[in-house]
């Protein structure tokens, strides 16, 4: 684990760089306190997260009990969202959904409630939320999130959890998607008639991404790519069951019994992207975010491709999810997965962050980029070697 000291994370490529959002601090800890019993006590900073969203750190607090002397020692972890896009409401969404997880044994974090009751505190500008730490070992904390597993067995047993996932959402009562507006990842543009007219109607309906295109045009090649890509599957999203999905399982949001290849998953983390979707959606977005290399995209068109955790996975996942939906879209699903949230986070970059240079790598390194990868020689041998896999699935 990496202890940072300076305001560096994780940007939107490989390299560190300053974060948005500076770490939380000792004083801000000591007013927080006041908040929450649990965290009384001497409190102590062991490492702050690199990503990019958001702030968070791990803490220990060390209590001496004033009958007996005793000392007790207890590791808590702490988000800090700006308001901006995060306000209590927003998470307190986010928070029955993994609470709901919970009462299915699903392992997550356990939910700390300040004095107020409550497991959301607006505090300033900013929302904060506090865990118990989660139990197991955090061996991806600090990979970036497009990292591939470090092992084909970890592939495997994501598969399953994703699975047991969707099964456990069935039942969930809420209906309504997020309250949030920034940073939100659903399958809105997909469900639409037109994909490259509900792309415009966002750009017109949002100032912040009426601001970025003001100068600049939509790619017309990008726009016929994915208008053909959408036609072919737009049926089956827009018939697709709706249930609440995590949206943003990859290696880094996972804990792990060991440090080696036969690790069981103990706890499943960051549900800040869950949304009202279907579970093809979930999936095809789990599949991008764990078996393609796309931070390498930026220095090469040749990608490491990581197809035995790839196949592994799937394997893992129909065998505890009988399809019920027509999974045999996902190779063209996956061309165009990623848009509805590329460009939510454009919206951020230009609205919350005004990073110009992060809305520049969110459009031409990611919106456009990923698409035109699919249409090189690589990416269509992989779309070829997905739809191999998900035939063999489906058989």
């Amino acid at each position: 684990m990496t202890t940072i000291t300076h305001d560096l994370g994780h940007g939107m490529g490989s390299d560190w760089e300053n974060k948005d959002w500076a770490h939380i601090t000792v004083p801000e800890l000591h007013r927080l306190q006041l908040h929450y019993p649990r965290l009384q006590g001497n409190v102590q900073i062991l490492w702050c997260s690199p990503r990019p969203f958001s702030s968070a750190v791990l803490v220990e607090v060390t209590q001496v009990l004033s009958n007996t002397g005793q000392i007790n020692l207890h590791s808590y972890f702490i988000k800090r969202s700006h308001r901006s896009f995060r306000n209590a409401q927003d998470i307190l969404q986010e928070h029955a959904f993994l609470q709901h997880l919970a009462s299915k044994d699903i392992p997550v974090a356990t939910l700390i409630a300040s004095n107020c009751g409550l497991t959301a505190l607006e505090m300033g500008d900013w929302t904060y939320e506090v865990y118990e730490k989660a139990v197991g070992f955090d061996l991806y904390v600090d990979q970036q999130s497009w990292t591939p597993f470090f092992y084909t067995e970890h592939a495997a047993k994501v598969g399953s959890l994703l699975a047991k996932l969707h099964i456990a959402m069935q039942d969930f009562p809420e209906l309504h998607g997020r309250s949030a507006r920034y940073l939100v990842s659903n399958q809105q543009l997909l469900e639409s008639e037109s994909i490259v007219t509900a792309i415009q109607q966002r750009i017109d309906n949002s100032p912040e991404l009426s601001r970025y295109f003001a100068d600049k045009n939509l790619d017309a090649v990008f726009l016929e790519r994915i208008f053909q890509t959408h036609r072919k599957i737009k049926h089956v999203l827009q018939q697709a069951t709706k249930i609440w999905t995590h949206n943003d399982l990859h290696a880094s949001n996972l804990f792990w019994s060991t440090q080696s290849a036969d690790a069981n998953i103990t706890a499943v983390i960051d549900f800040g992207l869950s949304d009202r979707n279907s579970a093809l959606y979930d999936l095809a977005i789990t599949i991008e975010r764990n078996f393609v290399d796309w931070l390498a995209l930026a220095h090469t068109s040749q990608l490491k491709i990581d197809e035995a955790g790839l196949s592994a996975f799937l394997q893992a996942y129909f065998a505890e999810q009988h399809p019920q939906q027509d999974f045999s879209i996902l190779p063209e699903l996956l061309k165009i997965v990623h848009l509805d949230f590329a460009f939510s986070e454009l919206e951020y970059f230009i609205g919350i962050t005004k990073n110009q240079k992060h809305a520049d790598v969110a459009y031409y390194d990611w919106i456009i980029g990923h698409v035109d990868w699919f249409y090189s020689e690589q990416g269509q041998q992989f779309t070829q070697t997905l739809t191999r896999l998900i035939q063999r699935e489906l058989s």
